[in-house]
């Protein structure tokens, strides 16, 4: 059922749906947690109240709903909350849509869009401007893989735990507190590591465990070692000289198509898990 459940969501998101305010906030998950410091504080108290106990209460819920119609209860109920997790708008429609101005020529376009849905300010044309945004899309398609993998291995809830405990851990950035941090770096490894691998396999391989060679085991520094391996793994793009703009696209397109097979590899893995568990 939670292989049903991540294919249903994962479709989900691809649709142009008009989903509500709750389920696209960017920071929706910040909201939850802010709603419940503002009564309850912050610290050890608001991480139990917040993630602790919504996870145990999926858990009871998971065993709890057992049979036919139990199933299909958890599927619906379950199905809401990865797509409260995961957000109901998919991280590669958004990049879809930014090469689609692209290969548009649609310079202003394309850089609306990129603030708007990733955060990113200034001329597209500038190299730092298209650094920034490659990390950006990749930082946010990590998470997505950190989610996943935990949900495929644990459940959901394992899954929300993570998934919270990386919003938890950017409140604590702000407020000093170290082992949120490390915590987070310890739940997202694994899978980190597993995409960059991912990568290895559907790209580049011989050049990625070059780029790696010494890192793999290293906790800090993760999101830098994904694109690393990004960056080696990639096809290199075919030169268009007719599209001015190509040249900015062109290292977006490559990501994206590392990072579709990437998914591919993962939901196949998945699969076998499943049946073979």
């Amino acid at each position: 059922m939670t292989f049903l459940m991540l294919i249903l969501v994962l479709g989900l998101r691809r649709l142009e749906s008009s989903w509500p305010h709750w389920m696209i906030n960017t920071q929706r998950h910040q909201a939850w947690l802010q709603r419940l410091a503002s009564r309850f504080g912050n610290g050890l108290l608001l991480w139990s109240l917040g993630i602790a106990v919504p996870a145990a209460v999926l858990s009871m819920l998971e065993c709890g709903l057992e049979g036919f119609w139990g199933q299909w209860l958890w599927l619906l109920l379950g199905g809401a909350v990865l797509l409260w997790l995961l957000g109901a708008h998919s991280e590669f429609r958004q990049v879809d849509e930014l090469l689609v101005r692209g290969r548009m020529s649609d310079p202003d376009g394309f850089a609306a869009l990129a603030e708007d849905e990733f955060g990113v300010q200034g001329d597209p044309n500038e190299p730092a401007v298209q650094q920034a945004l490659a990390e950006q899309i990749l930082g946010r398609e990590q998470r997505l893989f950190v989610a996943i993998f935990w949900l495929v291995l644990l459940g959901l809830p394992a899954a929300f735990v993570v998934v919270l405990n990386g919003a938890w851990a950017q409140r604590a950035e702000r407020e000093n507190t170290r082992w949120a941090t490390v915590l987070d770096q310890w739940l997202c490894w694994p899978a980190q590591r597993l995409l960059i691998f991912s990568m290895a396999l559907v790209g580049d391989f011989a050049a990625v465990l070059d780029c790696m060679r010494g890192h793999w085991l290293a906790l800090q520094g993760a999101e830098k070692h994904a694109s690393m391996a990004a960056r080696v793994a990639m096809d290199a793009p075919e030169q268009e000289p007719g599209s001015p703009f190509y040249q900015v696209i062109a290292p977006l397109e490559s990501l994206q198509a590392l990072l579709l097979r990437c998914m591919a590899v993962w939901l196949i893995m998945a699969a076998l898990w499943v049946v073979l568990g």
